[in-house]
């Protein structure tokens, strides 16, 4: 029996499997924990080694130990006010969205305004929203509805009032009112930076305490789901500042990597003021539990919209451009760079992708740099030559499982043709080419839990509906891959591979216990398995 420190607590983990995500040491049967860190993993035998009379012991009753799951990406806030709004994916059709708004708006008589969230195009007529189907049942009261991907809004008549959006308001740069082809008048269909700077503006005026509301109600659920650390995206001051207050009172339970979001305005000069000011946050948001670590740019569009950046026009004849052209992209990128900054760059079309390839290749020639392990979100449709270059510059393809669900990708597939469709999110291309393939769930436009992103990076498979065709199922990885992915590929994505990500001595106790082995029985177990304990740092912070 070894001597013991009285003022440090050590626990010991055993019962059930530990996968580790360690390549050098994958499986394990015990586990031990000094305070905050890992301090053991191996054999029975640690347990004389490390046992004394002041030792807890955590015996499970079988199950799996894994590391806390890191979703590379996130959008914290807006989780937490997504999950307070009508919930429309799933409806099926026009009626039911209709049907659930009414219900929201009677259970909600003093809210202003109706809100709901994640609306899918093809449970419309044509895929396309417009005011009339929803002024029928609210006349006077303002509809703001986001769609699945959140990159375009549904408004009623009542909400385009409210807004002062008439016949004569100009699209703002990297945005579009759409308009009826006859009068001119606008739809209610608000796309990209026409819903940023109109409905994000109006329906993010709140105060401190509700922006800390949606944060708290967001970073729950995503501790009873085993998430530990977290890749903010998007971030803003707001609710940075909110984030800290929290960490600063002891409530900030998980690890923040945040991006910092910097808007397209057209103008090169506020632009670049933006970047500068994420720059001197992140020299003051350092810790471990909340830590600037990068910009994040959005590039282009969506695939439903039709407005992701493609080389070749989508299948019903619309083009789009990028919301950022490599004129303005280049010196951003180059200047955050040069500060050691990531650069996050969301590109799903394969125009966009290349433009941010550039983009990033650009920077570290100019700046002779190659460590701030920039990366590219989701990369929906990429050609092979951007795959490839990916992979020998070393940037990190952030990709999202939950994306590919079938049950969701009709109208995206129309829109790219079957060609294009047939390359989407090819994740084991992006590993042949040598780049870091890191999961999230980019929520609030998926769900978070981090099993059913598993179960779908493993199967490409609908959990609800299992008929329905998966896309590609050959490009799906093995269950240990996925979870690598979802743990240590992402951690180290977020350049958080100092202190967690694998469960590995001198590393950070941050675990999950689930109540099956979903490794040894398969993906299909994932949708019956339950998370029983969430650990951050040696503490359990979630014990169901």
């Amino acid at each position: 029996m070894v001597e013991t420190n009285m003022n440090h607590r050590r626990q010991i983990i055993s019962g059930g499997k530990i996968f580790t995500a360690n390549p050098e040491q994958p499986w394990a049967d015990v586990l031990v924990v000094e305070d905050s860190t890992i301090l053991a993993v191996g054999s029975s035998q640690l347990i004389t080694t490390h046992e004394s009379t002041t030792t807890d012991h955590l015996i499970l009753d079988g199950g799996l130990v894994v590391p806390g799951f890191v979703d590379g990406h996130v959008h914290v806030a807006m989780t937490g006010a997504s999950m307070l709004k009508a919930q429309l994916q799933g409806a099926g059709n026009l009626q039911e969205i209709r049907k659930r708004l009414i219900d929201w708006a009677n259970a909600n008589p003093d809210e202003p305004r109706v809100l709901g969230t994640n609306w899918v195009h093809s449970d419309l007529p044509n895929a396309i929203p417009t005011k009339e189907m929803l002024d029928d049942i609210f006349p006077d009261r303002p509809v703001y509805l986001e769609a699945f991907d959140f990159h375009s809004s549904w408004l009623n008549s009542a909400a385009l009032r409210e807004l002062g959006i008439t016949i004569d308001t100009p699209n703002p740069v990297g945005g579009r009112f759409v308009r009826d082809e006859t009068t001119g008048e606008a739809t209610g269909y608000l796309l990209e930076n026409a819903s940023v700077n109109y409905v994000w503006t109006l329906l993010n005026n709140i105060s401190e305490q509700v922006v800390e509301q949606h944060i708290t109600t967001a970073l729950d659920a995503f501790v009873r789901a085993g998430i530990t650390s977290v890749v903010e995206m998007a971030l803003e001051e707001p609710a940075l500042k909110a984030m800290e207050r929290l960490r600063t009172r002891g409530k900030l339970p998980i690890r923040i990597a945040a991006h910092m979001i910097i808007w397209r305005t057209g103008n090169p000069e506020e632009e670049l003021d933006f970047v500068n000011r994420a720059i001197e946050l992140a020299k003051n948001y350092q810790n471990d539990f909340l830590r600037i670590t990068g910009i994040k740019i959005i590039a282009d569009g969506t695939i439903d919209n039709c407005t992701a950046a493609l080389s070749k026009p989508y299948s019903n004849g619309e083009s789009s451009g990028p919301i950022w052209d490599s004129q303005a992209l280049m010196p951003v990128i180059a200047a955050a760079d040069a500060a050691g900054l990531q650069t996050a760059i969301h590109a799903i079309g394969d125009a966009a992708i290349t433009m941010a390839v550039d983009s990033i290749e650009n920077a570290m020639r100019v700046n002779g740099t190659s460590h701030c392990r920039h990366r590219i979100e989701h990369l929906e449709y990429a050609l092979q030559k951007d795959i490839d270059r990916m992979g020998a510059l070393n940037i990190t393809a952030s990709m999202q499982p939950v994306h590919v669900n079938p049950e969701y990708l009709e109208n995206w597939a129309a829109m790219l043709g079957p060609d294009r469709a047939n390359q989407g999110w090819a994740w084991p291309l992006y590993q042949a080419a040598g780049s870091t393939l890191a999961f999230g769930t980019d929520t609030p436009t998926a769900p978070y839990l981090p099993l059913i992103n598993m179960y779908l990076a493993s199967t490409r498979k609908s959990p609800t509906h299992p008929d329905i065709p998966a896309l590609r199922p050959d490009w799906s990885l093995t269950l240990a891959q996925a979870i690598e992915a979802g743990t240590r590929e992402s951690a180290w994505a977020a350049k958080m591979d100092h202190l967690t990500g694998q469960l590995k001595p001198g590393l950070a106790a941050d675990l999950v216990v689930l109540d099956r082995d979903v490794i040894n029985e398969g993906p299909q177990s994932l949708l019956d398995t339950n998370v029983k304990i969430t650990m951050i740092n040696g503490k359990i912070i979630y014990s169901k």
